[in-house]
């Protein structure tokens, strides 16, 4: 009888071995799958994370950067079709406190050391880099460390913003902490350096510090400040922080409130012995005092252009370039004018001891004269100068200007007399009605073509109660003291300057009730005797007519001429020749 255990013991083991390898195969397939799955599920927010498998049972491992991303990577997988069981076996990245990356520019290329959260900062930080300096050579030394402030990356291409401007240069994060140093190439890229790092910066970073070492200049150490009506304007170099704060609050304290530009770029090689801020504070000086124009420095040499804001300023700036510059400047040119003044205006006023003189005049020459003039009218009168000096005078000011002074000269204190463009305006009151008639003819006569004199003059009063013969002595003591009667060379003619002073004397003649009153002249001992003598005596004469004509009554006075024999003072010197020169007015009675 046939046995089938014979041979069908041997087809089941076959059966067996061939359903184990089957199975064997399949499951190899299914754990490729799942793996394929899961991996591809991680990829996007955990690419981090590793698994394996057994089976359909998973097990997760690798570096997490936290342990959300170990927590979500977990739920990923877990969630994964096909996963019966997932364990974690993954570990936590080292935690770095503070957090630091660092990034170094040198001749070779960058060097990045320090810590990056995951592989996809990393990646973006590089290719930052890469789109920033295309072709430079990297070095990747940062390493994986958890710690990392919010927006590393942001942060990272912020301090990295300036590196194209450097030839080397270095950028720390600590946590939300950034330092910038580095060399810039020139000083128009160590502007833009300090530009890109003025932006505000993104995910709550603070700019610790930034270091910026200047480029040296190609040519001359330059600067310059330049002024109008619109503002000032400062351009060159300044050679730190330090130096330009310092230039910039001079300026805005020289500009008087109008805005002030700084263009002022940062560069090294200020030249040796110099102080740039003592300089610059120098230029800036003389900037104060124009009213447009430009002060610039190559080098060590200062060269001015510009027009001066009057002739105060004008004289100011002199005396600065003549008295020389203490901080190592030289002078190279200087072209200054003064500034066209409008409307044009002189005024001069008289109040009791003092003749005020102010306003513009075209040139120093003109206010020396003017002065000298005032001098000769007004004897030993205060004279308080605060005339200037200014651009855009109608021709024959200066001579409407003489007028003017004269005739404050024949009028009573607390007058006023001012030359506008062209016109010459008189107020006061005369002391004689001569007085009056003079004045009024000489703003009718004597001005300039193109001048028009107006005048609003009238008579000064005299006093009712007469003088006390000792009070008349005294008061026209007082006034021979502060003046003295000027006539022509060798003449008798009274000069037109002493018109004024006469006046005076009239003036108190007449309040000196019937007081006979000697006119007395006197020369100096050059020439003959005889001669001096009959000089003495006509200008003696020449006086009394012009106090007749100034309504002292004639009977009162006598004229004398004593020549040279009653001499003041000695005749060896020319101040005492000149004091023996002189017109005395004596009391009688």
């Amino acid at each position: 009888m046939y046995n089938w255990k014979l041979w069908i013991w041997p087809g089941l083991a076959a059966v067996a071995c061939l359903t184990a390898l089957a199975i064997w195969f399949q499951a190899g397939v299914v754990e490729a799958d799942l793996k394929s799955r899961a991996l591809a599920a991680l990829r996007q927010d955990n690419a981090w994370a590793q698994v394996s498998l057994k089976g359909r049972d998973l097990i997760l491992t690798g570096l997490a950067p936290d342990k959300d991303s170990q927590s979500r990577a977990l739920k990923t997988v877990r969630t994964t079709y096909g996963v019966r069981v997932a364990s974690d076996n993954s570990t936590l990245l080292p935690e770095e406190k503070p957090f630091r990356l660092t990034v170094e520019k040198n001749v070779d290329g960058l060097v990045l050391s320090g810590f990056v959260p995951n592989e996809s900062a990393r990646a973006n930080i590089l290719a930052g880099l890469s789109n920033l300096l295309p072709g430079i050579a990297v070095s990747d030394q940062m390493k994986l460390a958890r710690g990392a402030p919010d927006g590393l990356v942001d942060l990272v291409t912020y301090g990295l913003s300036a590196f194209t401007r450097f030839s080397t240069g270095s950028f720390e994060l600590t946590d939300y902490s950034l330092r910038v140093s580095g060399q810039a190439l020139n000083p128009d890229d160590h502007q833009a350096a300090l530009a890109a790092l003025s932006a505000p910066l993104p995910s709550g970073g603070v700019l610790e510090s930034v270091n910026i070492m200047p480029a040296a200049v190609s040519g001359d150490y330059n600067w310059s400040a330049s002024i109008s009506a619109d503002g000032m304007e400062l351009s060159g170099y300044a050679p730190d922080a330090v130096t330009r704060d310092g230039i910039l609050a001079t300026a805005k304290a020289s500009a008087q409130d109008r805005p002030v530009t700084d263009l002022m770029r940062f560069a090294s090689g200020v030249p040796s012995g110099m102080d740039w801020n003592a300089a610059t504070a120098e230029a800036l000086a003389i900037v104060s005092h124009l009213n447009g124009g430009t002060v610039s420095i190559r080098g060590k040499v200062l060269d001015v252009s510009g027009q001066a804001v009057d002739g105060q300023a004008f004289r100011q700036i002199q005396e600065m370039l003549a008295t020389g510059l203490s901080s190592g400047l030289v002078l190279g040119t200087a072209d200054i004018g003064v500034a066209v003044a409008s409307p044009y205006v002189w005024t001069a006023t008289r109040d009791g001891e003092a003749v005020s003189l102010s306003g513009v005049l075209p040139s120093e020459a003109v206010r020396a004269r003017i002065l000298e003039i005032a001098h000769l009218k007004f004897g030993a009168l205060q004279i308080i100068d605060s005339q200037n000096i200014g651009a855009g005078a109608p021709d024959g000011f200066e001579t409407a200007v003489l007028t003017a002074l004269q005739a404050l000269s024949r009028l009573d204190d607390n007058a006023e007399t001012r030359v506008e463009d062209q016109a010459v305006i008189v107020q006061g009151a005369a002391l004689s009605q001569v007085a009056l008639d003079d004045t009024a003819r000489l703003l009718e006569e004597g001005l300039p073509q193109g001048f028009e004199g107006q005048s609003s003059m009238d008579l000064a009063p005299t006093p009712e109660a007469s003088l006390q013969v000792s009070d008349c002595q005294a008061e026209l003591n007082r006034l021979v003291a502060t003046n003295n009667v000027l006539f022509e060379t060798a003449e008798a003619a009274i000069q037109d300057h002493s018109y004024g002073f006469l006046d005076h004397v009239a003036f108190v003649a007449r309040q000196c009730g019937q007081a006979q009153l000697e006119i007395s002249g006197h020369t100096d001992s050059d020439g003959a005797e005889v001669a001096n003598l009959d000089l003495s005596e006509r200008r003696a004469k020449s006086v009394l007519a012009f106090m007749i004509a100034a309504g002292v009554a004639a009977d009162r006075m006598t004229a004398i001429g004593y020549g040279e024999s009653k001499p003041v003072e000695s005749n060896e010197t020319d101040a005492g020749k000149a004091a023996n020169r002189r017109i005395e007015f004596r009391v009688l009675n």
